[in-house]
């Protein structure tokens, strides 16, 4: 649910196009094995490639890349744990993170008055501010910096009569945070514990909720750059969807094979609705059909995710670390897949309009004044990333550390500190 269009990242930058069909052995299904010309230049196929990052990224925790059919799970979960936790997505019509939804510590609502930053009942953080304006005045010197190039970024202004109106004229209905609370969730556990700013580098005193943080990690996860994420099955055909040989790929190896949520933009087009997928179950695998040396199966898959909520809402088990209550949807998507003669997974197509591609999220972008780097540059990324670790569960945090791949924060931030040294 945001403006920005999710971009391939340098490595895979070949995936986007469309598979080469072999009109004689494919006839049901795309391929994602056939080598394909991007730009004058022959690269390796669809499947080649994302089994490549598959190993690059799990062959440390001892997972390999399987593309057998009969060898992938037909249902399978994240550990509870790392079940993505609900949020809000901070629509951009009613001031995005410049009009926040939020609570004091655990849970208990608070209610205030005003808006951006001034109490609006429904959108106003425990301090009767935004989480930006908390973040100003913990990390910023009390200036109204990232808060307000909130509100310009929407309005084009930081002054305008009737500024939800003008706010609700400049945005879609559908722009807000959802990539960014897909991201977030998929990278980090929730929030539970306030944390003083004092305790990462900030003002002392300035105490930021578990609301707040949540509200601050989707922020910084909501705009990528080129190599920030990951296509795991990336809209490559000419529906504009994906291969749904690589998307069943895709869940098998990474929820099913090293359990571990990916994210979902469940409609095609330019409007994005984005979920992070933590369980699917295969319900049903048809009779197969062989064709010019080629099986077909019909397949009819449900995919669980974590649905849109509050920032409000606590759902761990502060005993356990589980998950609980977050709100999920489910979806359930129909395609066929092609087989080679050893059962391996050489392509698939759509029979329903439900899905559009699967990525994961490597790092947040540290935004720049300059715009070279997309984001609010006056957040700090390594401030957010140390308020949400000091606000998690201790022993849960240490499980993420583990699991998650990609870096911790953007690389170019080391670069930058090392040729400074």
């Amino acid at each position: 649910m945001s403006r920005l269009v999710l971009r391939v990242p340098f490595a895979i930058l070949n995936i986007v196009a469309c598979g080469a069909l072999n009109a004689t052995e494919l006839t049901l299904a795309e391929s994602n094995v056939e080598e394909r010309n991007i730009g004058g230049q022959v690269v390796r196929s669809e499947r080649d490639e994302q089994e490549a990052l598959f190993n690059y990224y799990f062959s440390e925790q001892g997972y390999s890349y399987e593309t057998k059919l009969a060898d992938l799970k037909t249902e399978a979960s994240v550990p509870s744990w790392r079940v993505p936790y609900s949020a809000a997505i901070h629509p951009e019509s009613s001031g995005g993170l410049s009009s926040v939804r939020g609570v004091s510590t655990r849970g208990a609502n608070v209610r205030t008055v005003g808006l951006f930053g001034r109490g609006n009942a429904s959108n106003r953080s425990a301090s009767g501010s935004s989480a930006l304006s908390t973040y100003d005045r913990a990390f910023n010197g009390g200036q109204n910096q990232a808060n307000s190039y909130e509100i310009r970024r929407i309005m084009g202004t930081d002054q305008a009569l009737f500024p939800l109106l003008r706010m609700r004229r400049n945005s879609e209905s559908w722009e807000g945070y959802c990539s960014g609370f897909t991201a977030s969730t998929i990278k980090h556990p929730e929030p539970v514990n306030a944390v003083d700013a004092g305790d990462v580098g900030g003002a002392a005193g300035i105490v930021l909720q578990p609301a707040e943080i949540k509200a601050l990690l989707t922020g910084i996860y909501n705009r990528t750059s080129d190599d920030s994420f990951l296509f795991l099955a990336p809209p490559s055909t000419r529906d504009g969807g994906p291969n749904m040989g690589t998307f069943h790929l895709a869940l098998a190896n990474y929820v099913g094979h090293a359990r571990c949520p990916v994210g979902i933009d469940r409609t095609k087009g330019r409007t994005s609705w984005n979920n992070p997928v933590y369980a699917y179950k295969v319900t049903s695998i048809g009779d197969p059909v062989t064709k010019d040396g080629v099986q077909y199966q019909d397949v009819e898959t449900t995919v669980t995710y974590s649905f849109y909520g509050q920032d409000s809402t606590h759902q761990t088990d502060l005993d356990t670390g589980d998950r609980v209550g977050n709100t999920r949807q489910s979806m359930t998507l129909r395609y066929t897949l092609a087989l080679d003669d050893e059962g391996r997974i050489i392509g698939g197509r759509a029979k329903n309009e439900s899905g559009h591609f699967l990525w994961i999220p490597l790092y947040p972008v540290q935004g720049t004044e300059d715009g070279s780097a997309p984001g609010n540059p006056y957040i700090d990324i390594r401030k957010v990333i140390a308020l949400a670790r000091a606000s998690a569960l201790p022993e849960v945090q240490k499980k993420y550390d583990e699991v998650t791949i990609g870096p911790a924060i953007d690389p170019k931030l080391e670069e930058a500190e090392a040729e400074s040294n």
